[in-house]
């Protein structure tokens, strides 16, 4: 057999390889579902699972479909015992390698908690260890999963990015793997913070195409901020100003815009941060804390009729900026002492830097309800504009 011979059996042999590894691939894909999302949910002792599946042929390059998948929702005594009813209906097996986001109801989570959703999430070797877990607030898991939104195709694509974009001003507090939640819950050191979403809008209009077929959608998600937590329980929800505050205090070096009123009026002036950093010290006797908060920015807008050239407004604004700062930090702390929750981190600051004096207090749940802790702001401006030195 001469060269040219070999090498055209050689060629064969790769196509015909190649074209039953594509079959078999199809014939697998025909079998299974993707799972891009799966919502948890509760209703009279039983889980309302929702798996959110993803449709390959609509989310390919230059598709025009706009279902960019399809959602299954079974009820079951267990989590799988409600996937497995969903296997059924399908007659395919879903696939949660594949999955972006888990969200979970509010309901949930208020009234059972996380321990029986994380021990399903962690046990369960297919569920990626970091995927983000998310709170639906005011609408089921169910309802979230089938909305339809703009730029990306799936709820769960969507969710991601939100997340994604939200790391300027949380950053790794959006990370909520179940791992991640659980070895909070274990350490007893923290509480825990979970992200959650609101549908604002037309529901109903946005569980339709017409939804991404106008410039102004009828329905839309939005990332609100944290729910807190007391052990595994729902304990109330931060706003967003709230939320940022939180992350400020929590020492996230954050890209964001704080404003605050004029000196001498009504009228406001913007800052737009280039670094934050906090630190947070724990004292005995008795037990008390000093948070200190540096912000350093930009002067980025300002309504104040003043003169740039005066060192004095530079000053004069910067204590503005302190005292607004100050304000919001006591009185998230006010919130969450109320609450009962630690999300501030007043516990595993006890607990790192006096453990003899941790040691004492652990077993008391009540004692951070009323410990002090004193605030302290400084903030200067990077650039501000012309000043006379």
């Amino acid at each position: 057999m001469n060269l040219s011979k070999l090498r055209l059996i050689t060629i064969l042999f790769i196509l015909l390889g190649s074209i039953i590894v594509g079959y078999i691939k199809n014939n697998q894909l025909n079998e299974v579902e993707l799972v891009s999302g799966l919502g948890i949910d509760q209703v009279d002792k039983q889980y309302v699972v929702t798996l959110q599946i993803f449709n390959p042929s609509a989310n390919q390059k230059n598709s025009v479909d706009p279902t960019g998948g399809f959602t299954y929702t079974q009820k079951g005594k267990t989590i799988p015992d409600a996937i497995e009813k969903i296997k059924k209906e399908t007659l395919k097996e879903p696939i949660l390698d594949t999955l972006q986001v888990v969200t979970l109801s509010e309901r949930l989570v208020e009234e059972e908690g996380l321990n029986e959703t994380l021990d399903f999430l962690v046990r369960n070797p297919r569920v990626p260890a970091s995927i983000n877990t998310i709170i639906v607030k005011n609408a089921s898991p169910e309802l979230f999963l089938t909305l339809f939104t703009p730029q990306e195709k799936l709820t769960a694509l969507y969710t991601n990015t939100m997340l994604r974009n939200s790391k300027g001003v949380w950053g790794n507090l959006v990370n909520t793997s179940s791992e991640r939640i659980l070895s909070y819950l274990t350490d007893h050191t923290s509480d825990i913070i979970i992200p959650y979403v609101e549908i604002h809008g037309d529901i109903d209009q946005g569980m339709t195409k017409g939804n991404i077929e106008s410039f102004s959608p009828a329905s839309h998600l939005s990332l609100e901020g944290f729910a807190t937590f007391r052990g595994e329980k729902l304990s109330s929800f931060l706003t967003n100003e709230e939320s940022n505050t939180l992350a400020l205090i929590k020492g996230i070096d954050q890209v964001i815009n704080i404003s605050a009123p004029c000196p001498d009026s009504d009228d406001e002036f913007t800052m737009d941060t280039i670094s934050t950093s906090s630190s947070l010290k724990g004292g005995t006797e008795p037990v008390s804390f000093r948070l200190k908060v540096m912000v350093k920015g930009n002067l980025e807008q300002i309504g104040c009729r003043k003169d740039l050239t005066k060192l004095s407004l530079k000053k004069a604004l910067e204590s503005q900026l302190e005292k607004k700062i100050k304000a919001d930090i006591e009185a998230v702390i006010k919130k969450v002492q109320e609450d009962g929750t630690d999300v501030i981190g007043l516990k595993d600051a006890l607990y790192r830097q006096e453990p003899k004096t941790w040691d004492k207090k652990k077993t008391d749940k009540n004692f951070l309800s009323d410990v002090n802790v004193y605030t302290s702001v400084n903030v200067e401006f990077i650039r501000f504009g012309h000043i006379k030195q």
